[in-house]
């Protein structure tokens, strides 16, 4: 009852597009109700019945303003309800000083024309108000989660444009500042430099280290930002589509359940059967129509599975079909139970009239109160949907962070390890008291010349992830016990995905060093599963002393941030356990 209270109180219960539609409704059930029990009830009659029909919604909406300003949602559903009640006895009574004129007379009394007439615009105005508020919670919903599919679409493009700036540093490096440099070193220690001062030699090897390798070392050593650019200077992303167009589909059982609902349906049919039958046979005939909620529950319950979700088309003829069966059959046994008694107040045209207009009440009402499932379903399908390209673009943004990580490790590794190493021993061997000979001078050339050739191509092996465990395990032997276990059977292929598999050996080489270092683990076990396509979860447990009771974030924290789509720590007393889900680009069937 609160519920009904809270439904009638809300705005939507008022708005315009409400009461426009429960006019309709309230207009077309009392002209049927006028025609069934009055006498020359004329043309004239029925549209000023219309017109003050329409006044009485129209007096509801100018209270709008007013009662909106009540903060009690009681006293102002107390307050609605009242205005419903005034409106309807003024249309009423300025009714009967018409039908006064007209010579109309009816045979029902004022108390059930008034019950009659307030039942249906309540019932219409929670009914219509309710469809109205699942339907701008339905936008509000979908607009919400566009324009968060549409910020992580530029985020996209903003990390998809600086995986390619990232790739690009390496050339832009040569070009501008090693070329040049790299170009003077080798020259310096080409096979036929044998009359060149090798100390001099030695000292642009040097200068070379410190003012063109290092510091773009130390620059691309620093964390990368990753705070999305500016949208304006971005290319347009165009929403994702709304999901009429891919799930033009409902589904027989959610649509029909509602239907089921027999209460509010009861309580509209009531006034119209006690307008037209005495009060025992109408009493009897509620109790037989009722019928057609068992109906229409065996018939949901034999619904075949496989014909559960129809495309839209379909579906309305199905569930049309199913409201005529469910309602034409009660209704006929109504016909047959209540004929004498219908034929002492209606004649044989009428009574077909009223077998017609039943049925296309039932019908209405079954599909109006359907149609709000069809759209909460909408309303889910699209929300699921939109969440799924969120979680996909999250995903790729993931990718693109890690793919830049790679990127600037690779050339890191390329200059701090071949190159710098080259350069280094080449200095210190020009540095030597010892003479160089010709071979020597070629051994250097081809050692310095192999690495810039690698700096050119920004080349790096592939790292393993089966060769970092038996590493790893061997590093702490005889301090920590590392057990790793694979039940997906995904190692085998994570090679594929260098950048992947540099993460997940990053990551897992962190959280065994922080184990070990301040957790003093003596076991620690690791895990990798696959969980879903493009994810696979890192767990690594420990029995160290688990972390402190606030940690703080550093070093590890924004490894993690950079490299995992998702990562949570947790610990107690027993140890720590670090779970991270790492972006995969899986390439190949699933693992099994």
């Amino acid at each position: 009852m609160d519920t009904l209270i809270r439904r009638l109180a809300s705005p939507p219960a008022t708005s315009t597009s409400t009461l426009a539609i429960t006019w309709l409704f309230f207009v077309m059930s009392t002209s049927a109700v006028m025609f069934f029990t009055s006498t020359n009830a004329t043309s004239l009659y029925l549209l000023v019945s219309a017109a003050l029909s329409a006044a009485i919604f129209g007096a509801i909406g100018l209270c709008r303003a007013p009662l909106g300003r009540l903060a009690d949602y009681r006293v102002r559903a107390a307050a609605v309800l009242a205005v419903v009640i005034v409106a309807n006895l003024e249309r009423i009574l300025a009714l009967d000083e018409l039908g006064l004129l007209l010579e109309v007379t009816g045979t029902r009394t004022l108390l059930a024309r008034s019950a009659s007439a307030v039942s249906i615009t309540l019932m219409g105005m929670l009914i219509v108000g309710e469809i109205t508020a699942r339907r701008e919670r339905f936008h509000a919903v979908v607009a919400a989660l566009t324009a968060r599919s549409a910020d992580l679409s530029l985020e996209v493009i903003s990390y998809s444009d600086r995986l390619t700036q990232a790739t690009a540093e390496l050339q832009a490096s040569i070009r501008t500042i090693l070329d040049p440099a790299l170009s003077i070193v080798a020259r310096e220690v080409r096979p036929e430099s044998t009359t060149l001062s090798t100390l001099t030699s030695a000292r642009v090897i040097e200068e070379t280290l410190r003012v063109s390798v290092r510091p773009i070392i130390d620059a691309l050593a620093e964390p990368t930002d990753t705070t999305p650019r500016a949208a304006a200077a971005l290319a347009p992303v165009t929403p994702p589509a709304t999901p009429h167009a891919r799930h033009s589909t409902i589904d027989i059982h959610d649509s029909i359940r509602p239907v089921l609902g027999v209460v509010p349906l009861r309580i509209i049919a009531i006034p119209f059967i006690i307008a037209i039958l005495p009060l025992g046979p109408a009493l009897r005939a509620l109790i037989i129509l009722t019928l057609t909620w068992p109906l229409l529950s065996a018939i949901r319950r034999l619904w075949p599975a496989r014909f559960r979700i129809l495309p839209t088309g379909r579906a309305v003829v199905a569930l049309t079909l199913t409201y005529l069966v469910a309602v034409s059959l009660p209704l006929l046994l109504f016909l047959v139970v209540s004929r004498p008694a219908m034929n002492e107040t209606l004649d044989a045209q009428k009574i077909a009239a009223l077998q017609l207009w039943a049925i296309t009440f039932f019908v209405a009402n079954a599909w109006f109160a359907s149609f709000v499932f069809i759209l909460e379903r909408s309303r889910r399908l699209t929300a699921e949907r939109l969440t799924e390209v969120g979680e996909q673009i999250e995903l790729s943004i993931g990718r693109m962070r890690q793919q830049i990580w790679y990127a600037r490790r690779t050339l890191i590794w390329v200059l701090h390890g071949p190159l710098q190493s080259a350069l280094v021993s080449a200095a210190l061997r020009l540095e030597s008291d010892v003479a160089i000979s010709p071979a020597e001078r070629i051994v250097i050339h081809d050692n310095i010349t192999g690495a810039y050739a690698q700096l050119n191509t920004g080349s790096l092996s592939h790292p393993h992830f089966t060769r970092f465990i038996t590493d790893l395990t061997r590093m702490w032997s005889r301090i920590c016990e590392i057990t790793f276990r694979d039940p997906d059977n995904v190692l085998p292929r994570l090679d594929t995905d260098p950048a992947s598999t540099a993460s997940l050996i990053e990551i897992t080489t962190e959280s065994v060093s922080n184990a070990i270092r301040h957790g003093k683990a003596t076991s620690i076990n690791v895990t990798v599963s696959h969980t879903k396509i493009g994810l696979f979860t890192l767990i690594v447990t420990d029995n160290g002393t688990g972390p402190p009771p606030h940690p703080e974030l550093g070093i590890g924290s924004d490894l993690y941030a950079s490299l995992a789509h998702e990562w949570a720590l947790t610990g107690s007393a027993a140890g720590t356990t670090l779970t991270a889900h790492v972006p995969w680009t899986q390439q190949g069937p699933k693992p099994t």
